[in-house]
């Protein structure tokens, strides 16, 4: 496990990532071994550290807000910590989804006694149209090579009503990602989360126009 303090890891690998061809608002897709590697190193533990926690909690309460007991989508749940948040009382199902499998095998390690975790390229994988009640991008969204025309297909997926929420760091292009969206979405609900290092996150809820 990799010495450097996880705020340092954090920040590091989003430089990473900027460098390998963020433009506006499109990302660059990571290959699977790649998340296995940091995963492996500890770049991701931070999920679990104080400084996330915060995060974490609001995009509960945002689903908590849009649905009293969803059928809820955790597309790139990495190792769990939003499932770990999650009170599996007021859960219709859940699925959790990433495309690292060892993200997804410490996710399994919590064994929570709600819902299930399966690997897929959300690049490539669409649920049943009208299968969620809530779908959620929980920092992923950001890594798809046209996160507009992800975020419409996987809108297709919800039932009438549905919500679909969004998780987003802001770092480097965040504002052109946001921009990018609004050719089709709006943003009824929309919360801000810095934490005690001055990290700061949006998370939004996401309406087609």
């Amino acid at each position: 496990m990799s010495l450097l303090p996880a705020s340092i890891l954090h920040l590091f690998h989003r430089f990473r990532y900027a460098l390998h061809g963020r433009r506006a608002g499109l990302g660059r897709p990571v290959p699977a071994a790649a998340l296995d590697q940091e995963y492996i190193s500890g770049a991701w533990d931070h999920f679990f550290a104080p400084g996330e926690l915060a995060r974490h909690e609001a995009l509960v309460g945002m689903i908590r807000e849009a649905c009293s007991r969803p059928r809820l989508l955790d597309l790139g749940c990495g190792s769990g910590r939003l499932a770990s948040l999650l009170d599996p009382a007021a859960l219709e199902s859940y699925l959790g989804v990433d495309l690292s499998a060892e993200g997804l095998r410490r996710a399994a390690a919590l064994k929570l006694p709600h819902g299930r975790f399966e690997r897929h390229d959300f690049e490539i994988w669409t649920p049943p149209a009208g299968a969620y009640d809530v779908i959620t991008f929980n920092e992923c969204l950001g890594y798809a090579a046209d996160p507009l025309r992800t975020a419409r297909r996987f809108a297709s997926a919800l039932a009438p009503g549905g919500t679909l929420l969004v998780s987003h760091f802001r770092f480097m292009d965040h504002v052109k990602f946001w921009h990018r969206l609004e050719r089709s979405f709006s943003f009824p609900v929309q919360r801000v989360v810095t934490n005690a290092a001055g990290q700061t996150w949006d998370l939004r809820q996401l309406a087609l126009r």
